[in-house]
């Protein structure tokens, strides 16, 4: 098909077309002419691609003292070969490319609409920042208004509002007062709630909702316009605190049934599908994963899958473990704390490594569902944008 075919189509059913595309396909097609590198900057066409993009693999991991962002699309099919066949490398990306250290030390704190949000691990533990590794600009967050020193707790979120469709960085930050013995909690006399949205340029506080123990490790699964975490109260019960991006407005929902009390409980939010997820690793025998199969509704719980362990898998114990994605053959994705990917095969009933060409051997990894899109950040007002 000829370039002057395109010519004489309607630049809506242009964008139709080319938003159909793979990633680097679209990424190619901004080459073949100025017209064609105009129209794949417009909004028009982030809009129309986000629409029917679907969600593949975002990779961070470490190797050789070098940190790397990695974004794979998946091929989900029935007949493929190997488990290795469902993942297609998009992009690549050294985290030194926006950060001017040797070490930077990132840590992912979610993913919504293609935005990717990271924070610094290590001396700089508020230095935020979120990122379109497709169109390679990222903008640095102003430092938020308390620091925190242990035994303070902070957690962070990323997200989208349902309804107006505003992206927001929350950080949740706790004073915590703990027994100086064992370590138990004993209050939180002091709690706070910041959320940044983006194209304001600035952070604001917010109620923080109930007084609940937040875990420093984990980050707010991204839901239904909502940002979930697993808490524990002063009483040490189990909750699910959920804070809605749109009305701002935290509540809580009860986790599963069978779910372990906090102190002998291994385990996590995720989301899996379109259902919020509990990956339950306490038993030294087998992993349960839960699906909230309508959400919001506490009674529709359900203990999806029962998986085995294999007896000292990778030469660790498992610890914490989480789902990513179930493919159409039954191999579901998984991820052993920051470390190693594997999958389970429902059909065979064997785990194995995940074994990408493009994936290194590393021991820190950390890996989410991530939705590819071309939406720049440049389209939010008084943000300061750099590209790489």
């Amino acid at each position: 098909m000829s370039q002057e075919f395109f010519t004489y189509l309607p630049s809506e059913l242009i964008i139709n077309i080319l938003s159909r595309l793979p990633i680097r396909t679209i990424i190619s097609c901004k080459s073949v002419c100025k017209s064609w590198l105009n129209l794949l900057d417009t909004p028009e066409f982030a809009k129309s691609h986000l629409s029917i993009s679907v969600p593949g693999l975002i990779l961070y991991e470490s190797r050789r003292h070098l940190e790397y962002l990695e974004i794979f699309e998946f091929e989900d099919e029935l007949d493929l070969e190997a488990h290795e066949l469902h993942y297609n490398p998009v992009t690549e990306i050294s985290s030194r490319e926006f950060i001017n250290e040797e070490h930077p030390g990132l840590g992912i704190q979610g993913s919504a609409n293609g935005l990717v949000c990271f924070r610094k691990i290590g001396q700089h533990p508020e230095t935020v920042y979120v990122c379109n590794p497709i169109t390679r600009d990222y903008i640095q967050l102003p430092t938020p208004g308390t620091i925190w020193h242990y035994p303070t707790i902070v957690t962070y979120g990323f997200g989208a509002s349902k309804t107006s469709g505003q992206h927001k960085v929350v950080r949740i930050y706790h004073e915590c007062r703990r027994d100086p013995d064992n370590h138990k909690l004993l209050g939180i006399p002091k709690s706070e709630c910041w959320v940044y949205t983006l194209g304001t340029g600035s952070w604001r506080r917010i109620a923080p909702g109930p007084k609940l123990e937040y875990n420093c490790r984990s980050t707010g699964a991204f839901l239904n316009g909502n940002l979930h975490w697993l808490v524990t109260d002063l009483e040490g019960s189990d909750w699910i605190s959920c804070l809605d991006l749109e009305t701002e407005v935290f509540s809580t929902l009860s986790p599963p049934p069978d779910i372990p009390e906090r102190r002998g409980f291994l385990g996590d939010l995720t989301v899996l599908g379109d259902c919020l997820c509990m990956c339950d690793n306490t038993s030294d025998d087998e992993i349960v994963i839960w699906l909230m199969k309508e959400y919001g509704v506490e009674k529709s719980w359900t203990k999806e899958f029962v998986i085995s362990k294999v007896p000292n898998y990778a030469g660790e114990s498992y610890e914490v473990v989480y789902p990513i994605k179930i493919f159409k053959d039954g191999d579901i994705l998984m991820a052993w704390q920051d470390f190693y990917l594997f999958y389970h095969s429902l059909k065979n009933k064997t785990t194995a490594n995940v074994d990408i060409p493009k994936l290194h051997t590393t021991y820190n990894k950390e890996a989410m569902l991530h939705t590819p899109t071309f939406l720049s950040l440049r389209s939010f007002a008084m943000e300061n944008v750099c590209s790489f």
